[in-house]
């Protein structure tokens, strides 16, 4: 079954093409003017209100700093040296009260963007004596390149020249002028001529100020002076070829845990997302409880959906907040961590265009060596030989009449197969098979007879059902963008498109997106701004929706659980479509006759307005007002539909042929924000900030779904539900409304930038919480203190910076659902007979289901944070130190209730657990000369949770699996000891299990579990046990729960949490040429699969009685009943180091792009997934980086987690290879 978009002409999909270009060039146009039209404000008048009486003119200067945005340069001894002056002026322009400053006392200024310089005024009789000069010299970049259309202008003048292709510039100046050096992507220099006739300048990049930056709530704050646990990531780290960009996390933010769950192109819910991830270790129990960070979008929050789609490329810093103080002051949002992202704005100066694109092939590379027919065939009829169970003619030997059916899938009931069957063996003109002597060994060995069928598995073809549904797939990824602004207004727009196909053939993904941010300083005292982020996204998910874990995930799950030996094609080579069989869900069928399709859109705005009221009255300088509000709108319609030929290989309802789907979803949300700010210093070494805020936020989602069952018209695919048998039609809908409500404040405090304060409280409010228990108040406080600013230490060389921080604070957790507090009602087994007399007709009623809980309050979590920030031998090793301890308390949880009140639980505020850990980050230039430079840098985080009080206390809940002193997810089920041996000892104890009253068979060769301890003693014996063997014999020992297995057996094994994770990257760089390479690890942690792929996967270390230390269980199957615990030996250790990408880059020297006029070029290779290794989970051909299929099938049965595995994408290893062009004009 195509899809209905495909049946559009070529000329329709050319003329949408055209249209989305001709969209973006009148755009492109228009911002263009627009920009231009800002650059007419540039020297718009700047007013100052200044009232100074006998003061130094530096006093002055550095008042005309505050209220300006200008810098000064000039000589502070000339300053020094013209005494006290007195300035009065109210709203007067700048350069009037400069001249009314300057003029009496003989120095002149000149204004040159946003440098004033101030020097000595000359006569015209002495600027006539002054001797020119000629000065000369190289401008280069930091790396000795030459920087190449360069600006070098006399300040104050419009006198200048550019650097040539060679850097080399050559000026005529006066010995007293001052050069200003400035081009676009680097830090403007400013140097003065002092009769030097060669100077050579080395420009900065303007990013370098980034790096000492770091955003923090409603802000920024060098990085030196933040108190917090902050982590800032360079965006561009986090860039791949995978539309999702949450996929980049793990490793590189020290702290945040994430992996792999799916291999789908893009996702369009949370559940479908390839990456799951938090921050700190998870705290709640409840099942649907929030235990993702806040993600706030230039301030608007977010979902993890929406920071998958954003485009590194539109990204201007990227910050990950883990502490209390850090968080707090977003409240009961950032109870789990708090992610802040802003996108980029314009720059003031040139007007810029870039591009960046990337085009990338992928293919799956299977880690699992799967069994050929042959060896399937051949493992299957071995099990049978093991278990004494084959019956053949010719001993052990394969026999025709027996395997056809038992291991071919039944050829005498499916002729199809018969092809496949007649190439193992050979056959007389009278259909007996043809016979040869059996060897020596053969007899003896392997048990075959004297004579036996001339059989050879190799000969049996094998399908590649794999191969039919991958490919090795194309994704193009395009962003043009555009930066412009001068001091009053900038500008920031970009398009994206993304075009992935997945290594699936079934599967891919559209993406169009438009982002815009500009800002206006409309007055001197107003600056407003607005951003918008529009996208429009179409996927197509393929076979398979995203049900439940009890099946496969997509085409290449279906393909891989097919067998071999079925044939996908007839002898005429069309496809085959029988009606049962093995190849009964041939998936070159399937493929065609199932859509998937989901259409998103998604528009996000966000939008600030501020008010400096220190430009309005002087004596309320450092005081502003800011409001932010910010709104998002998300609309999506899934729809799915199964073609007529359908042969429904997942066995639903829903999915049967002729079945459509239609669900529509919609979420609006938004955020109102309004604060005051204080900033102030006082005598120099006393810095204060305070930030009053009031918040209100919104969420209203709601969803409609209909599912349509004998469909009338296929080509309407879900868009005719009505068209079916509406007595099977099923309908349902969802609404979900919340409300919070904030009122918060910050105390900054520093003193003498060396003693560092900062103080919140918030009270929060939310919806969801019972009335008299919405509100609670969330304090935290955080210190810091930079040792290396004291004078004992100043004078150590090797020490950059060294800063101490510890703080502590409370955040809260609504963790539960809009209306739980309310309790439920339901309709099932409530409708009864109701009325007076013989009444048998039921009235529909409902009934509450669960009890409501008017106290249902907070989730509380205090935590302590002590961190360790340091630089060292000129800040070539720099990193931080952290450790906290997190204590969650009032978690909720079902409390056991009398019986005689109709309920058994009631939902409580009970629980505490407890989190803690140590992060490090390290990063460290190794090498740096001239021409090469090698940097590393390094990430490791370790977290330990537990669990300190239940819904009774300090008392363990086996039935949920919940114990004191153990992680939320620890694994506690039987443990697997060793296989079994053909050894007399051995054999006693199967015997034992096997004795009357015990009833437990097994074999050498099979999975033996941990049992209690066997003591064996006389008979008679109190508290002993007597057993009777087969062979007569009587067994005497202590009862005390050996020879069965139950609950008294459980072991803790584990959890599946790490215990530590990292990530290594080194940076080898040569002139223009860039090496790179990320490196993951995850250890310490269980993984359910190791037996997964067992019984289908080339195993060739089994038992046998010549093989007796053998890793895995010897196959068997049939013959007298046993018990085989094998599936105990799937929980092992997950541990793994990946390559997560090797990448190479060139970056073309600026002397080569000044003759095309472009600013910047550079072009790059990468490889992505290249290698993985790991234990026996990756000998066994299992990725532990990827958890799909985790998860008990049907939850836990008394406390035992009955774990499924993984299903599809844990068997492969995407790969990838990206070619990528970066380029600026």
């Amino acid at each position: 079954m195509k899809k209905m978009q495909d049946t559009a002409s070529p000329g329709h999909f050319v003329c949408r093409r055209m249209l989305i270009l001709k969209t973006f060039l009148v755009i492109l146009l228009w911002s263009t003017c627009l920009v231009s039209g800002y650059r007419g404000h540039a020297q718009e008048r700047t007013t100052v209100t200044v009232n100074m009486t006998d003061v130094t003119l530096n006093e002055v200067i550095t008042e005309l700093k505050k209220q300006t945005k200008y810098d000064f340069f000039y000589n502070s001894e000339l300053v020094k040296s013209k005494g006290r002056v007195s300035v009065r002026a109210r709203n007067l322009d700048l350069r009037e009260v400069l001249e009314q400053v300057l003029t009496p006392v003989g120095l002149e200024y000149a204004i040159q963007q946003d440098l004033i310089t101030i020097r000595e005024r000359r006569v015209q009789q002495e600027v006539a004596k002054i001797e020119m000069i000629t000065v000369s010299g190289k401008v280069t970049d930091k790396d000795g390149n030459p920087v190449v259309g360069a600006t070098v202008v006399i300040h104050g003048t419009t006198q200048g020249v550019a650097t040539d292709v060679d850097g080399k510039y050559s000026l005529m100046t006066r010995p007293d002028d001052v050069l200003t050096i400035s081009f676009i992507g680097y830090k403007t220099e400013v140097v003065p001529v002092k009769e030097n006739k060669h100077l050579n300048v080395i420009l900065s990049p303007a990013s370098e100020d980034l790096e000492e930056v770091t955003v923090v709530a409603f802000g920024q704050q060098k990085k030196e002076s933040v108190v917090s646990a902050i982590t800032t990531v360079r965006p561009m780290d986090l860039k791949s070829s995978n539309s999702d960009l949450t996929s980049s996390f793990a490793g590189k933010i020290a702290g945040m845990v994430g992996w792999q769950t799916g291999g789908l192109p893009a996702a369009l819910t949370e559940d479908e997302m390839n990456t799951k991830f938090y921050i700190r270790g998870i705290t709640s129990f409840q099942t649907g409880a929030n235990v993702d960070p806040l993600i706030l979008l230039d301030g608007v929050e977010s979902s993890k959906l929406d920071l998958a789609r954003i485009a590194p490329e539109d990204i201007e810093t990227f910050s990950v907040m883990k502490d209390a103080s850090a968080t707090a002051i977003y409240g009961s949002r950032g109870a789990n961590g708090v992610i802040l992202i802003t996108t980029k704005k314009g720059k003031t100066g040139k007007v810029t265009i870039n591009y960046d694109g990337t085009v990338s092939f992928s293919k799956i590379h299977s880690m699992t060596d799967w069994m050929n027919s042959g060896e399937l065939i051949d493992w299957n009829r071995q099990a049978n030989v093991n278990a004494g169970a084959y019956t053949g003619k010719y001993g052990n030997a394969p026999d025709p009449d027996i395997d056809g059916d038992a291991y071919f899938g039944g050829v005498s009931q499916y002729p199809y197969l018969r092809p496949v069957f007649n190439a193992a063996f050979q056959f007389n003109a009278d259909g007996t098979p043809v016979l040869r002597d059996a060897t020596q060994y053969e007899k003896e060995v392997l048990g075959y007879a004297d004579r036996v069928p001339v059989y050879n598995s190799a000969n049996i073809p094998t399908t590649p059902w794999t191969d039919y549904v991958t490919r090795t797939s194309l994704t193009h990824n395009h962003q043009i963008s555009l930066s412009a602004g001068t001091e009053k207004s900038k500008l920031y727009m970009s398009l994206a498109y993304l075009d992935q196909e997945s290594p699936m053939k079934d599967q891919d993904y559209k993406r169009y997106t438009v982002n815009m941010n500009g800002e206006i300083q409309a007055t001197e005292f107003l600056k407003v701004g607005m951003g918008i982020n529009a996208s429009h996204s179409i996927k197509n998910y393929g076979i398979v929706s995203n049900f439940s874990n009890t099946t496969a995930k997509d085409s290449y799950g279906l393909a891989t659980s097919l067998m071999p030996y079925a044939p996908a094609f007839d002898e005429n080579g069309k496809i085959l479509s029988p009606d049962d069989g093995p190849s009964r869900h041939n998936v070159l069928l399937n493929i065609d006759e199932a859509l998937n399709e989901t259409r998103y859109y998604g528009f996000m705005l966000s939008s600030f307005a501020e008010l400096d009221f220190g430009k309005i009255w002087t004596p309320l300088e450092g005081v502003k007002w800011r409001t932010n509000f910010g709104t998002q709108y998300r609309n999506s319609r899934e729809g799915s539909y199964y073609g007529d030929k359908f042969t429904n290989p997942l066995g639903y309802a829903s999915t049967e042929p002729n079945v459509a789907y239609n669900n529509h979803n919609q979420k609006l949300a938004w955020t109102l924000e309004n604060m005051i700010f204080y900033n102030k210093t006082f005598n120099k070494i006393h810095t204060v900030g305070l930030t009053l805020m009031q918040s209100a936020e919104y969420y209203r989602t709601e969803g409609l779904d209909a599912r349509a069952y004998e469909s009338k018209f296929p080509t309407a695919l879900w868009y005719s539900i009505g068209d079916s048998n509406k007595a099977k039609l099923g309908a349902g809908s969802s609404f979900n409304e919340q409300q919070r409500a904030s009122y918060m404040a910050r105390l900054n405090y520093n003193l003498m930038d060396r003693y560092l304060l900062t103080v919140t409280g918030r009270w929060d409010g939310a919806s969801m919480l019972a009335a008299g228990n919405k509100w609670d108040f969330f304090p935290s406080a955080a210190l810091a203190w930079k040792m290396n600013e004291e004078n004992f230490m100043k004078n150590i060389g090797w020490l950059n910076s060294l800063k101490l921080r510890v703080g502590y604070g409370v955040t809260g957790n609504a963790s539960i659902n809009s209306y739980q507090t309310a309790g439920s009602m339901v309709s099932q087994w409530a409708n009864k007979p109701f009325g007076q007399g013989g009444i048998t007709t039921n009235t529909t009623g409902a009934k509450a289901s669960v009890l409501p809980n008017r106290n249902l309050g907070w989730e509380k979590t205090a935590s302590t944070n002590f961190g360790v920030d340091f630089g060292f031998l000129n800040n070539r090793i720099t990193g931080s130190v952290e450790y906290y301890i997190a204590n969650t308390s009032d978690l909720l949880l079902n409390r056991s209730i009398p019986l005689m009140t109709g309920y058994t639980q009631i939902l409580t505020n009970v629980g505490k657990t407890q989190n803690k850990g140590l992060e490090i980050t390290l990063s460290t230039t190794n090498i740096q000369t001239e021409d090469f430079t090698w940097k590393t840098d390094f990430t490791f985080s370790t977290n330990r949770s537990k669990i300190v009080e239940l819904a009774d206390g300090k008392v363990d809940d086996p039935t949920n699996g919940w114990f004191i002193g153990k992680p939320m997810d620890e694994i506690w089920t039987y443990k697997y000891d060793r296989l079994w041996q053909d050894t007399p000892e051995d054999r006693r104890m199967l015997a034992i299990y096997k004795a009357k009253g015990n009833g437990i068979t097994m074999f050498p060769g099979m999975a033996k579990l941990v049992d209690q301890e066997f003591i064996e003693v006389p008979e008679g014996t109190e508290g002993s046990k007597t057993v009777t063997l087969e062979d007569g014999s009587k067994v005497t020992y202590m009862d005390n729960g050996f020879g069965k297995f139950d609950k008294d057996d459980y072991h803790f094994q584990g959890s599946f949490t790490p215990k530590w994770e990292g990530g290594f990257t080194t940076t080898f760089i040569y002139k223009n040429w860039q090496l790179n390479a990320f490196f993951y690890g995850r250890f310490g942690n269980m993984y359910y699969g190791l037996m997964q792929t067992y019984g289908r996967r080339v195993e060739n270390d089994t038992w046998s009685p010549e093989n007796t230390d053998a890793k895995f269980p010897q196959p068997r199957a049939g013959g007298e009943s046993f018990t085989d615990y094998k599936e105990y030996m799937n929980y092992t250790k997950g541990n793994m180091v990946a390559v997560r990408n090797i990448a190479l880059s060139y970056t073309f020297p600026e002397k080569w792009l000044g003759k095309i006029g472009a600013n910047s070029c550079q072009i790059y290779g990468q490889v992505l997934n290249p290698f993985i290794w790991g234990g026996d989970l990756v000998k066994a051909g299992i990725n532990p980086d990827d958890t799909t299929g985790w998860g008990a099938e049907g939850g836990r049965s008394n406390g035992t987690y009955k774990y499924i595995g993984g299903q599809t994408n844990n068997t492969v290893l995407t790969r990838s290879f990206v070619i990528g062009l970066r380029l600026g004009f």
